[in-house]
């Protein structure tokens, strides 16, 4: 049957929209499912499902063996679900929808070009579950399935929404999460070791991330000059824009002050020239900033004039570079989880303060090869301490040994696999003007152990023991 046809027979239905979900974990009484995937067997599983909380209407494809009436079979189901996805949310095509991708600063540079923007404008990436918890009982993911965004835009609090900002994630993009939308402007932030355990090697992790940047997702893109941003941009047939400190760029870093609360950051383009004191700080803070304020200003959604205005009250997001003050000296919490990540945290800190303490452990069931890197990417601090990060099938002790691997032989070092005695100890070791980093979960507010997961947050267990110690 023609696409079009079924496009007929399903506007024929004459849906509520209120009422569909695209989960079984979603389904409820009287409510319509669309559902489908090419492994019949799975496939059935989620419409018996559906049938069992007694769902209204299944909506699903050929690839379902189940007959009911309830169970309404498309050929083309793709076809049809992209459909509804334009009558679910009908204003979509005058939202303006912003990409970022990299392995780094996604979410800080997200954040960034929200306040950037102004009013009017949502961020979606890592620290928005809570925006999704009365939207699907799926597990959040960095990047939400486009029902799931949509879904939530139609609310009521969103009405007023124009510009929309995700922070795509490289299985987002693999998985072709987000066709349907097309961006009208993207921005790469760097790419370093990551997500292996998914991708296998850094360049099919290379090849996920430059999907983002195809016109036929992309109108435009801006990146930071760098190796793979360079990269990037020879094999992208694009509008692109740089940013970086050569000249030839489109926004030039000019130069750059940090201080233990605040940056100057000077900054030039098209020929003008820009100073702004940002009241932040943090690693590679100049170039998320000045990626965010190429996307806003080379999408023509915000005058420099308005950049420079809502720049100086930027905020860092939750969970990044986020300080906490305990007797004289300062505590940093981050999302640093890469061994790149984690040495540019280190080199922020190392020159300002007299001790640099860090407590970090690594994912379990996840890239090990990175674990070594990481623990050489540590070496700079004066005292390194390991511990559990989210383990979760794994056995901890052999994560903490494969980062001790990469630890120096002379190095100030112990494990202490309780990540909350980790960082007590850590804050008992500060000594007056010492900085302590506890890095890798920043904003989460679980851990995932073997047993499932329980609740921690970095910030408010550091907040409790200083309340003891005190």
């Amino acid at each position: 049957m023609e696409a079009n046809i079924e496009i007929n027979d399903f506007d024929n239905l004459d849906i509520n929209f209120d009422h569909v979900v695209n989960s079984s974990k979603d389904a409820y009484k009287g409510c319509i499912l669309m559902v489908n995937t090419e492994d019949s067997e799975q496939l059935n599983h989620f419409v018996e499902a559906g049938l069992s909380k007694e769902a209204e209407m299944i909506i699903t494809s050929k690839y379902c063996d189940i007959e009911s009436e309830k169970v309404i079979k498309f050929e083309n189901f793709d076809a049809v679900f992209n459909h509804a996805l334009t009558k679910m949310l009908p204003k979509q095509h005058s939202l303006n929808f912003f990409g970022i991708t990299g392995t780094n600063g996604k979410t800080t540079t997200g954040h960034y070009l929200s306040q950037l923007l102004g009013e009017e404008t949502l961020f979606i990436g890592t620290t928005g579950y809570e925006l999704f918890k009365d939207v699907t009982n799926e597990v959040h993911l960095t990047t939400p399935k486009l029902f799931n965004i949509f879904k939530l835009l139609r609310g009521d609090e969103y009405k007023d929404i124009k510009n929309i900002i995700l922070e795509v994630s490289s299985h987002a993009l693999d998985q072709n999460r987000l066709k349907g939308i097309k961006f009208l402007i993207s921005g790469f932030t760097n790419l370093s070791q990551d997500h292996l355990d998914y991708h296998k090697t850094i360049d099919e992790y290379f090849l996920a991330k430059q999907k983002l940047f195809d016109k036929e997702l992309s109108s435009q893109y801006v990146y930071v000059d760098e190796k793979w941003g360079k990269d990037l941009n020879a094999v992208i047939d694009n509008k692109s824009y740089s940013v970086g400190i050569s000249e030839d760029n489109d926004l030039v870093l000019t130069s750059v002050e940090k201080n233990l609360n605040s940056t100057i950051v000077n900054f030039m383009v098209e020929n003008n020239e820009f100073s702004v004191e940002l009241p932040i700080t943090g690693p590679k803070l100049e170039l998320n900033y000045l990626l965010a304020v190429g996307m806003a200003y080379f999408s023509n959604q915000a005058s420099m004039e308005k950049i420079v205005m809502n720049s100086r009250l930027l905020n860092n997001p939750e969970g990044r570079f986020e300080n906490i003050s305990f007797n004289e000296n300062d505590i940093y919490i981050d999302y640093a989880h890469t061994p790149e990540a984690i040495s540019e945290a280190i080199d922020i800190v190392k020159d300002k303060y007299s001790m640099v303490i860090v407590v970090l452990g690594a994912g379990g069931n996840r890239d090990s090869g990175k674990r070594k890197l990481m623990g050489k990417a540590s070496n700079n601090a004066d005292k390194v301490i390991i511990t559990n990060d989210n383990p979760r099938k794994e056995n901890p002790m052999q994560i903490a040994k494969d980062i001790l691997d990469g630890v120096d032989l002379n190095k100030d070092v112990e494990i202490i696999l309780d990540r909350q005695l980790a960082i007590r100890k850590g804050i008992e070791l500060l000594q007056g003007d010492s900085a302590l980093l506890v890095l890798g979960k920043g904003h989460e507010k679980t851990q995932e152990l073997e047993k499932g997961l329980v609740d921690f947050q970095d910030s408010l267990v550091i907040q409790e023991i200083i309340k003891e110690l005190k």
